[in-house]
């Protein structure tokens, strides 16, 4: 068989493209490592973005659904404290996604995932859970966390105030016994002390049946237009939320005279505005 002639220009061709081909190579051998640094930090950011996004969906979403029960701000109510340390480092956010979705049950805790009979997409439900974990960089020491109403204690003047009761030799000498109770009383700290404010109570309390903007949902509202107050004054009002009234429960044994107090300011306050 008869060799084939040299053909130059094919042979320059062929060499062009090789060395093109090399440069390539070593182009991209270089790249390859600054693509390493600089990628992570983007992907960060990029998840950041969108772990920001979540947050401010679930925000919204939390604020109509949740925070009736479980605070405003995460605090608690007539549901857990999500915002603190205990539950965010108990709960994944995998877990946080199932409470949400399918409930509790046995408890007020609903099913919220349209598969299960409720009304959030997962997309909503995952905005919620991200809403959620933002809080866990500052969220505080709740030990009663699972039920933070009845973290608000009692404090008995017998196991708070000092001991103003002098021995019963130098109570004869400086002043009679019947003064010491007068003023252990006086030095006693307050019968209670209130942990949460006058509308995280109202919120924790009320705002399941009256509305978080007070504008009434399975009972009446209690401002603005449409507001069912009567002519109930403060005492009144005060009498109402201890007592019940009509199908409404009594609180009485739930909440302390002066978070009954707080609340009924709160409410007369929203209608003063």
């Amino acid at each position: 068989m008869a060799e084939r002639p040299a053909d130059p220009e094919l042979e320059e061709s062929t060499n062009r493209w090789m060395v093109w081909g090399f440069a390539a190579m070593v182009l991209m051998v270089l790249i390859f490592p600054i693509y390493r640094f600089y990628e992570p930090s983007s992907r960060e950011a990029d998840r950041e973005a969108q772990l920001e996004f979540l947050a401010e969906q679930g925000s919204d979403i939390y604020a109509v659904n949740c925070a009736s029960c479980h605070g405003v701000e995460g605090q608690g109510g007539i549901g857990p404290a999500l915002n603190s340390q205990q539950f965010l480092e108990s709960s994944s956010d995998e877990q946080t996604i199932a409470l949400i979705a399918v409930g509790v049950p046995g408890s007020l805790m609903s099913a919220y995932s349209l598969d299960f009979g409720g009304s959030f997409t997962s997309e909503q439900i995952e905005a919620i859970a991200t809403f959620i974990r933002s809080w866990e960089d500052t969220a505080p020491d709740v030990p009663n966390w699972r039920e933070p109403l009845a973290g608000a204690p009692t404090v008995s003047p017998d196991t708070t105030a000092p001991d103003t009761t002098a021995p019963a030799a130098s109570q004869d000498t400086t002043a009679p016994a019947t003064t010491a109770p007068s003023t252990a009383q006086d030095t006693a700290a307050p019968t209670t002390t209130a942990t949460l404010s006058a509308e995280a109570l109202y919120v924790a309390n009320c705002a399941a049946c009256h509305g978080a903007d007070l504008e009434g949902v399975i009972g009446p509202a209690l401002a603005g237009e449409g507001a069912h107050l009567g002519d109930h004054d403060a005492d009144e009002l005060a009498q109402v939320v201890a007592n019940g009234e009509g199908g409404m429960p009594a609180f009485a044994g739930t909440l302390t005279p002066e978070e009954i107090e707080a609340i009924v300011e709160f409410i007369l306050a929203a209608n003063s505005g």
